[in-house]
């Protein structure tokens, strides 16, 4: 057999490190290297499916429910499902092919794959959010600005004081797209701003945003909070409390 094999470690690491597409994609070259063309495709077919399934469910899961999961623990989930997979359909012709003188695939072959799988991912995630709101709640659009609020403890009339007081302050300037939300936690208004972790250190942006907080307390009539979330590519939520 000239062509190469992936090892059932090399699967699972690719697992671990970028998600389910891209073990995915090295099952799918293992199957066409051990000459299983159906086996192939309908395992492509599956990951696809389970992986735009499993980001979906994510996305319908409260905010208040993912903050309090770990997140190795989607990691392990989908992690234990190929090594599972691997094990029970695929193990048994991989060591065959080894034992009858395949060869391992190389690394670099399983870096390649896995950055292209990883940016599978990327793309299947921003697809599905496209059209799904930032935050829960109802919104109010202010100049390709987005407001979320909850209205069955934030009054309308709250909502509006926060976003004249964005106006104010040029957080919702025309067609800027930033985002915030605004929650009642307890008795305390809690103000969520998406904020580029790379402005978190402005020493003037924090100074204003401090103002604006303690402002907005004595507008509100009630303690205010304020926090900046910032969100990876990977979709991971940073938060920095004011």
């Amino acid at each position: 057999m000239d062509k190469k094999i992936f090892s059932e470690k090399q699967v699972d690491v690719s697992a671990l490190l970028a998600g389910p597409i891209p073990p995915g994609l090295l099952i799918y070259k293992n199957y066409k290297a051990l000459g299983k063309d159906k086996e192939a495709y309908t395992s492509l077919a599956v990951t696809l499916i389970f992986t735009i399934g499993f980001f979906f469910a994510l996305m319908q899961m409260p905010q208040s429910v993912l903050d309090k999961i770990p997140n190795f623990v989607f990691t392990a989930f989908y992690g234990a499902l190929v090594f599972v997979f691997f094990r029970a359909f695929l193990a048994k012709d991989v060591n065959q092919a080894f034992e009858n003188g395949a060869k391992k695939a190389s690394n670099w072959t399983v870096t390649g794959l896995t950055i292209l799988g990883f940016g599978i991912n990327l793309a299947i995630i921003l697809g599905l959010s496209i059209n799904e709101p930032f935050y829960e709640g109802e919104l109010l659009s202010v100049n390709g600005n987005e407001l979320y609020y909850d209205a069955e403890n934030v009054s309308i009339e709250d909502a509006d004081k926060l976003v004249s007081q964005f106006k104010t302050n040029d957080f919702f300037g025309s067609n800027y797209g930033n985002i915030a939300k605004i929650e009642l936690t307890g008795d305390i208004y809690l103000i969520t701003m998406y904020v580029d972790e790379s402005l978190w250190t402005d020493r003037d942006i924090i100074n204003s945003l401090t103002s604006m907080k303690w402002l907005m307390e004595v507008e509100f009539g009630r303690k205010t909070d304020l926090k900046l979330e910032s969100v990876s590519i990977a979709g991971i939520s940073k938060y920095k409390d004011i």
